[in-house]
């Protein structure tokens, strides 16, 4: 019976060893490195074993958000209040504690320049297991540089002109059903939500232009699946968790599955009316141009070791749709809300529609570049209320950024909303609705040329950015014209961060027809 007591002594040792290992992976390290932190001057919250502060933030968001609802734009407090309370309490540089992971809030413009810039990768973004879709947000080095080569010349401003005609075409509609409804007496709307079914009806037609009723049946499961990811990433995530066959799983399951089914079907589609007569040309719409010059980069065959796979597409397609419907929906909604509270801005702003772009055509290329005091707009309203509060970096081993030394294993939380919000950065005039101070241009409206990031920085600052304008100045601008707004008197002002900047209640709007 010797050896049974080997046996039992070698399964001891092998449980003690792990117990060690999760000992020093829950406990100790964490200890270790706030010690390092606070070593450096560097405090935050106390670390809370397994968890960290995460509870904490929940706790706080569900707070927060049933209170009732805010007077004016200092939203930071009601959207980020952990971070908010925690600056008050430990100044602005604190560590707080993700699970495990140790995070260094940076509100530091100078700094994230260098992180964002990232010229010698020695950043890089934090992936996450429960994330979904891997397209070019979510991948780093070579891999990084070929999808985004391959990538440009759909998002290249000439090729996005010629889809004006078709976001004209939505807005027709839309603004069509609205003169309906205020014929019918029905003159308040909830541009949200209005919004929300333009700019997927915009990203059904730009992206899949030739397979419109697929574009828009996608389109409806990828709201789904928005959802799922992003209560993932709120909760901890807990190593393997992903494979098991709950409720959300299943669903989350079925819709990559279909999701990718309905895609792959458009793809096989194009291919073969490429291959029809002496067609080589997969369409001008976004899916077309990423295929055209995806064909081109693996030197005429659609896929090759400089090209992308049939899954790096679809999971392109899928980003399209999560950055760009959700994108343009957030930055037309603030703006209509607050023209809505400040008409003297919205009567400039359609002075200068009627001036440049006449009383009913919808704006073409040139008309878009002449909008100045329109962008204005945009920006301020992308500074008060950027659709993405906060990114977040990961160093790849210990750095040094400004006089903070960085251990492997904290990552970098750069938060855009509360650096949008900085009386230091911005003026004392920072929680007011004033486009006037873009009027020199974006890099002179602050006290830091970097201060103002609603679409990231440096080289990875998002490919979608001039669409996503391009969109909401014609739609803006065919609004403009057609009609003037006030702000309903059941609108709620209440901003939520759920996966991106959204109002809670919607935006309920006053239409009059011009």
């Amino acid at each position: 019976m010797e050896w049974v007591f080997w046996v039992v002594a070698l399964v001891s040792a092998g449980l003690g060893l792990l117990l060690l290992k999760v000992a020093r992976d829950i406990w100790w390290t964490p200890l270790q490195i706030k010690k390092y932190f606070e070593a450096q001057g560097i405090g935050g919250p106390p670390y809370k074993l397994l968890y960290g502060n995460a509870p904490d933030i929940v706790k706080m968001a569900a707070e927060e958000s049933s209170k009732p609802s805010l007077s004016g734009h200092n939203i930071t407090p009601r959207v980020l209040p952990a971070f908010h309370q925690w600056g008050k309490i430990y100044g602005k540089d604190y560590v707080y504690w993700f699970g495990t992971e140790p995070r260094l809030f940076l509100p530091h413009p100078e700094l994230v320049k260098e992180v964002l810039s990232n010229k010698f990768g020695h950043y890089e973004k934090i992936k996450f297991a429960q994330a979904g879709a891997q397209g070019l947000p979510g991948l780093e080095g070579e891999e990084w540089a070929k999808h985004r080569r391959i990538l440009n010349p759909a998002f290249h401003m000439e090729a996005l002109k010629g889809m004006i005609p078709l976001i004209a075409e939505s807005g027709t509609n839309m603004c069509r059903e609205w003169r309906n409804l205020i014929s019918s007496g029905a003159n308040e709307i909830d541009v949200f939500k209005e919004f929300s079914v333009l700019t997927s009806d915009v990203i059904s037609r730009t992206a899949f232009g030739s397979s419109y009723a697929e574009g828009n049946y996608i389109f409806r499961l990828q709201a789904q699946q928005i959802f799922l990811i992003f209560e993932r990433i709120r909760r901890v995530y807990i190593p393997g968790s992903r494979f098991l066959p709950t409720k959300d799983n299943r669903l989350g399951w079925w819709l990559d599955r279909e999701i990718k089914r309905c895609i792959l079907q458009v793809i096989e589609g194009r291919e073969r009316n490429a291959g029809i007569g002496n067609s080589s040309d997969y369409g001008t719409d976004l899916l077309g141009l990423m295929m055209n010059s995806n064909k081109k980069q693996g030197g005429g065959k659609l896929q090759d070791n400089m090209s992308m796979t049939i899954d790096d597409i679809i999971a392109e397609c899928q980003i399209f749709y999560i950055a760009g419907q959700e994108t343009t929906t957030i930055l037309l909604t603030w703006t209509m809300v607050l023209l809505g509270m400040h008409q003297d801005w919205q009567d400039r702003a359609r002075r200068e529609v009627l001036e440049v772009c006449g009383k009913n055509e919808f704006p073409n290329a040139d008309a878009v570049n002449g909008l100045k005091i329109m962008g204005m707009i945009f920006n301020e309203s992308l500074r008060l209320y950027p659709p993405i509060v906060a990114l977040n970096r990961q160093p790849v081993k210990p750095m040094k950024l400004g006089k903070v030394s960085i251990p492997a294993g904290t990552q970098l939380q750069i938060p855009i909303l509360a650096m949008h919000h900085d009386p230091l950065l911005w003026g004392n005039d920072v929680h007011e609705f004033n486009p006037e101070r873009f009027s020199q241009g974006i890099s002179k409206a602050a006290k830091h040329p970097m201060a103002f990031m609603p679409f990231s920085l440096g080289p990875r600052i998002c490919i979608g950015q001039n669409f996503a304008l391009l969109e909401a100045k014609v739609v803006l601008a065919m609004i403009l014209q057609r009609f003037s707004f006030v702000i309903s008197p059941h609108y709620i002002h209440a901003p939520v961060h759920s996966f991106s900047l959204k109002p809670k209640y919607g935006a309920q709007v006053i239409l009059h027809m011009n």
